[in-house]
């Protein structure tokens, strides 16, 4: 009887641990974020380096919201996520001064029209080292291994001046921490992430925190904010971006 009742404890305990350890979740969210954009580039031909220009004050690109979304699956500690962000940005200006932008001269009052676009693909792993359920309270403390592919473009024209695009692709892997406390049994949850690399003269940081709150089963309403800083160094073209802004929208969790 007693070594029963002892198998009895030990299989209730492992059990007990384990559980949480094959837990599964999946779901999407989809948020409308509201960034501001800034920067500056400059492209070079036949190895001559041309004007160095700044987005908004040369170009007069103008801030525009967008979309993006993400779908994720948890598996005990693991946690898969998949995530795309298109970015599309158009710009007038009347120029100052001479701009030589991708082998073509655009002169000093000349009305040009620009576009930025920037598409991002996002795969994610995080491994939770800390994640206990303290009943009420509970949090998670992990690490995240990341890969990252930018493709943009940048693309300048004028009445006088056919319209030139200068393309660059940034392809970056990148190692952060995720944290979260949830309150309630997860009825509302805090949560923040954080990546970052630099190397061989780019670099790409980005962090995103949010607030998220349980109104029916299965759905999250989400509010946050997401930072993005890219740097693009190739030999045609150098570019450095910001993009920064609060968002809100939803999650579906199954």
């Amino acid at each position: 009887m007693r070594r029963l009742l002892s198998a009895a404890i030990v299989l209730g305990a492992f059990l007990s641990l384990s559980a949480p350890a094959f837990a599964l979740e999946a779901g999407l969210r989809g948020e409308y974020w509201f960034p501001k954009i800034s920067g500056n580039a400059q492209t070079t031909t036949s190895g001559l380096p041309n004007t160095p220009f700044d987005l908004k004050s040369t170009l007069g690109v103008q801030d525009e919201n967008t979309v993006f979304g993400e779908a994720y699956l948890r598996v005990g500690r693991f946690t898969f996520r998949g995530g795309y962000t298109p970015l599309k940005y158009d710009g007038q200006s009347t120029l100052t001064a001479t701009l030589v932008f991708n082998g073509q001269t655009f002169a000093v009052n000349d009305t040009v029209v620009s576009q930025v676009e920037l598409k991002m693909i996002d795969g994610q792993v995080q491994f939770d080292l800390l994640r206990p359920d303290a009943g009420v309270v509970g949090f998670n403390l992990g690490l995240i291994l990341q890969g990252k592919y930018v493709d943009g473009s940048i693309e300048v024209g004028s009445s006088t001046v056919p319209a030139t695009r200068q393309d660059f692709t940034l392809g970056a892997p990148m190692v952060g921490v995720a944290a979260g406390v949830g309150f309630l049994k997860d009825f509302v949850r805090v949560d923040a992430r954080a990546a970052g690399i630099a190397y061989s003269g780019s670099h790409c940081y980005e962090a995103d925190g949010y607030l998220s709150v349980i109104p029916f089963p299965f759905v999250r309403l989400q509010g946050g904010y997401r930072y993005i800083d890219l740097k693009v160094d190739e030999s045609d073209v150098q570019a450095a971006l910001k993009l920064q802004g609060p968002y809100v929208g939803l999650q579906l969790s199954f």
